[in-house]
């Protein structure tokens, strides 16, 4: 499986601008936004030495896979130390959302169905839905529409129902919780509704135990406490959408039942840590974190690239010379790339995001924190 680089850190360092003939340099080797470059660590001719069946026969892949394998570890790292000294201000969210079970068989309905999710304005925080779940009394096909209050269609999924059956359908779907653009962001999940079929009418909770959602956009519900199994009501406020029309996404009021017109939701909510570091880009003239960051990304690629060499046994006479030389410089790389993270966490700016907030000295004990 492949490593999917975040956009963030894409070009970050270079991989070469040698312009050496004895290679086959693909076009975008010398692309780098920091003007940093893994060859110039660890020579070319050093990887090549590792080049086999085993191992790859590509150089410049070996290269940029080090790289993309260095960032994978940077952000694990990354994360990893940020919460050693923050903590997360909401538990993530895995579960489901909306039950199984009818709750009347009688329904007066409009053209147009669905779910409406009126979110938290999480910086950050990010909405997965995994899957979506259908109650219909007919076996058949809907295709949802996906729209925001921006005005926005973001997407349109084909989801399929079995008679009687609660049916999931996987999907892939990503949706951040946070604009600049309004307030609170909201989602809309609609289908449209001609007679077939015909949705069995579920809701999002029972009436009993002290949670009771109350879909009021003037009160919304994020902060008050819920039972683990409704986690997800610190990210969402959940209701149902009922219409003869397409509605205006942009102004549909402040209130709706609680009803969920045969769909139902498996989902992840949480926070990208990350971001507290990088959202979008990285501005090297403007975050003067950016240079640290690619340095250690461009010294954590020297050290995996370094250790393969040590690892593969393909030695020639000229990494057998130089091999003492290649195990001093690994040992560097590693330490440099501790110390960059090290300073970047210890001076990232948590208000980047919503993510996370300051543990206080006790939590900082019992954690280590000044060990």
């Amino acid at each position: 499986m492949s490593i999917t680089v975040p956009d963030c850190y894409e070009s970050i360092v270079g991989l070469s601008r040698t312009n050496c003939e004895c290679y086959t340099v693909p076009d975008d080797a010398a692309d780098s936004l920091s003007g940093l470059y893994i060859d110039e660590l660890i020579g070319l001719s050093f990887i090549q030495s590792m080049t086999d069946c085993d191992n790859g026969n590509d150089l410049f892949a070996n290269i940029e896979k080090a790289r993309d394998n260095a960032i994978t570890s940077f952000q694990a790292d990354t994360n990893a130390l940020l919460l050693q000294s923050f903590k997360m201000r909401r538990n993530p969210f895995y579960g489901g959302i909306g039950r199984v079970s009818t709750v009347t068989t009688s329904l007066t309905v409009g053209n147009y169905l669905g779910v409406r999710m009126y979110c938290n304005n999480v910086k950050s925080g990010v909405l997965y839905i995994k899957q979506i779940g259908t109650l219909f009394a007919q076996t058949d096909a809907i295709n949802l529409l996906v729209y925001n209050n921006l005005g926005d269609l973001v997407d349109t999924l084909p989801l399929n129902t079995t008679a009687n059956v609660h049916t999931q359908n996987v999907v892939d779907l990503e949706l951040p919780l946070h604009s600049d653009y309004t307030d609170h962001l909201e989602y809309f999940f609609i289908y449209q509704y001609d007679g077939q079929p015909v949705p069995k009418v579920n809701d999002i909770k029972c009436a009993c135990g002290s949670f009771k959602p109350v879909f009021d956009c003037n009160k919304p519900y994020f902060n008050t406490k819920h039972d683990t199994v409704y986690g997800w009501a610190d990210w969402l406020m959940v209701g149902g959408i009922n219409t003869a029309t397409l509605p205006d996404f942009t102004d549909c009021g402040c209130s709706t039942n609680n009803l969920m017109y045969g769909l139902t939701f498996q989902v992840e909510l949480k926070c990208k840590i990350g971001d507290v570091l990088c959202q979008d880009s990285l501005d090297f003239v403007g975050n003067p974190l950016a240079a640290a960051m690619a340095i250690a990304i461009q010294n954590k690629a020297g050290e995996i690239l370094g250790n393969w060499v040590l690892q593969s046994g393909n030695l020639n006479r000229f990494t057998l010379i130089n091999t003492d030389q290649l195990i001093t410089d690994v040992a560097n790389y590693k330490a440099t790339y501790n110390q960059m993270v090290e300073y970047i966490v210890a001076s990232a700016d948590i208000t980047q995001n919503d993510c996370l907030a300051c543990k206080d000295i006790y939590e900082m004990a019992k954690h280590g924190i000044f060990s």
